[in-house]
């Protein structure tokens, strides 16, 4: 043992074993509370929950109160793609048509509705740092630095 002994008043103790760390999740839901919109109901509104939780978590950050807006935007495009989505499992997403060059298979008009909506989820999505893609370029090294090479140096001839 080496070193000096710390005074009682500097000791830290530990956090007991399963106590939760700075209580991070709580503060996550008390995030969501303050800025979930009025209004939502429903389907929306537990959407809004499912999505905006892992967002509001303070080692993420991600949802701030000036961007509500089109986060519920994003919300709503998710419903109405499941939406869409259990519609066409019930109906399929082809149907015949019987015209004077035979009998042909069409795509659905929903098809084409769950395509664009599919986009705008992607879209909002990706703005928010949601897709694998947009996270690997969250957590990136972010902007580097400048280097000046010295003026007397090989690479001088580039200043």
């Amino acid at each position: 043992m080496r070193g000096r002994r710390p005074t009682e008043e500097k000791v830290v103790a530990l956090a007991e074993e399963g106590a939760p760390l700075h209580n991070l999740e709580e503060r996550a839901r008390m995030r969501l509370e303050e800025i979930r919109p009025e209004g939502l109901t429903g389907e929306l509104r537990w959407t809004f929950d499912r999505l905006a939780l892992p967002l509001c978590h303070p080692t993420v950050d991600r949802l701030k109160p000036s961007n509500v807006f089109m986060f519920r935007q994003l919300c709503a495009a998710v419903v109405r793609h499941e939406r869409l989505t259990l519609e066409l499992e019930d109906t399929g997403e082809t149907y015949e048509s019987e015209t004077r060059n035979g009998v042909q298979i069409k795509a659905r008009p929903e098809v084409a509705q769950l395509n664009e909506t599919f986009r705008q989820i992607r879209g909002l999505a990706n703005d928010f740092g949601m897709t694998p893609a947009a996270e690997r370029g969250l957590s990136g090294a972010g902007q580097m630095g400048f280097s000046f090479p010295d003026p007397n140096g090989p690479e001088s001839y580039l200043t």
